[in-house]
Order: C-alpha cells, then sequence, then structure tokens
C-alpha cells in the first residue's frame, strides 16, 4: 500500500512544516486569483470547469479512501462543516445559485479557523492531509472566484439563510453523532471550548456560529468589490 493511503493518519504539528506547506497552498492560490483577475473574468468557463474537476477529484478520492479503509458512518459521512460547504460549492458552480454561495462563504468561515488550527489534520504524506488542504482551499476560494466572475458579495439575507441552513445542518450532526457515536462539527470532542458540557455543546455552537457569521459579514464589507 502507497503510504498515502495508509490508515490512521498522524496528526501534522500545528506550526510545523506540513502546516506551513498548507498555509502556503493557500495564499499562493489566492495571489494568484487576485492578481489575475482580468484573465479569470475572461476565461472564467473554463476556471469554472477546472475548479469543478478538482472539486470532484477531491471529494472521489477522500470517499475512496474511506471506502478503501471501510470506515464506518462516524467518518465518513459528509457532515464536517467544511464538507457541507464543499458539496454547496458544487452546487454553485453546477447552478449559479447566489444562495449556494452564501451557505459556502458562511460555513466556510470555520475552515479559516481549521486552517489556522488544523486540529487532528493529517500531514502532507497523507492522502486525507491533502484532501484537507484542496477541499479548504476550493471552500476559501470559491467566494472571491464568485465575487470576481458573478459579482456576489456577502448580504444580511445571505446571512439569514445561510443561518438557517447551519441550524438545519447542527440538528442533523447532532443526531448523526448520537447514532454513529462520530464527531461532527467536533460537538463531542473539541478543539476549542473544551469545557463545555457535551449536553449544552449544541446551543453553544448556535451561539457561537450567530457571532462568527455575523463578524465574517462585516469583515467582508471592507473587502468584497462588485467587479468592475
Amino acid at each position: 500500500m502507497h503510504p498515502c493511503w495508509r490508515p490512521a493518519p498522524e496528526p501534522l504539528e500545528v506550526g510545523g512544516p506540513d502546516h506551513r506547506a498548507y498555509v502556503a497552498l493557500y495564499l499562493t492560490l489566492l495571489v494568484l486569483l487576485l492578481t489575475r483577475r482580468e484573465l479569470v473574468r475572461r476565461r472564467q468557463e473554463l476556471v469554472r470547469r477546472l475548479v469543478l474537476a478538482v472539486t470532484v477529484g477531491q471529494q472521489v478520492a477522500m470517499y475512496g479512501y474511506h471506502a478503501q479503509h471501510r470506515e464506518g458512518p462516524a467518518e465518513s459521512l459528509p457532515l464536517h462543516i467544511c464538507r457541507v460547504a464543499t458539496l454547496a460549492g458544487l452546487v454553485w458552480l453546477l447552478t449559479d445559485h447566489p444562495w449556494a454561495m452564501d451557505v459556502v462563504f458562511y460555513f466556510g468561515l470555520y475552515a479559516y479557523v481549521s486552517l489556522v488550527y488544523p486540529w487532528g489534520i493529517a500531514r502532507t504524506d497523507h492522502a486525507m492531509g491533502w484532501s484537507f488542504a484542496v477541499n479548504h482551499a476550493l471552500t476559501l476560494l470559491l467566494p472571491v472566484l464568485a465575487a470576481t466572475t458573478h459579482g456576489w458579495e456577502p448580504t444580511l439575507p445571505g446571512l439569514a439563510r445561510a443561518y438557517a441552513a447551519f441550524l438545519v445542518y447542527l440538528a442533523v450532526a447532532e443526531r448523526a453523532n448520537r447514532l454513529t457515536g462520530g464527531n461532527y462539527f467536533y460537538l463531542r470532542e473539541r478543539p476549542l471550548l473544551v469545557g463545555v458540557p457535551e449536553r449544552r455543546s449544541g446551543r453553544v455552537a448556535a451561539a457561537v456560529t450567530l457571532v462568527v457569521f455575523g463578524l465574517g459579514y462585516a469583515a467582508s464589507r471592507l473587502v468584497v468589490r462588485r467587479p468592475g
């Protein structure tokens, strides 16, 4: 078996070379997207198809890994929030629906947390490590692409729609955790808010997420502009 596909990946060291490689990948792609905006606008259909192909490839590789190692529903369901954001990104790439991008942007705010503090993430010598890197780069860059090519921008109605979708997601994640013993949205084993009792974790997550979405919206007003 190739080492990248071995089971039980070792978590990376926060701030170590693997972590820096993931951050560098995201920053490099962001700089390219921002500095080549006119080219991206002119060739947006080609860019869309390339991003779609990468997204589908990442999903196939990730779930192929789960299937190869016969991981059960506690690990393999598409219920981690960044996976949900990626699926919403697929919907946007196929349909251009603004509501899908609202979900990508607001749910994707948690991808920034994971990128800064990648708790339990595999290293660069493992398939799931690169799956994490590609998944998070897509989640974080798709709103920039939507703003560049379609003039999309975060709005308060979009925030309300995304928060309603999050409450539905949270209820599903809580139910899935009880049924499978999983840790979706880190409601059981948490890298942050470790002192919160499990029975209150859902309510705390809902309140914290509303604050996160609000801060994300406020910050976006400083940087998101319609393309000229």
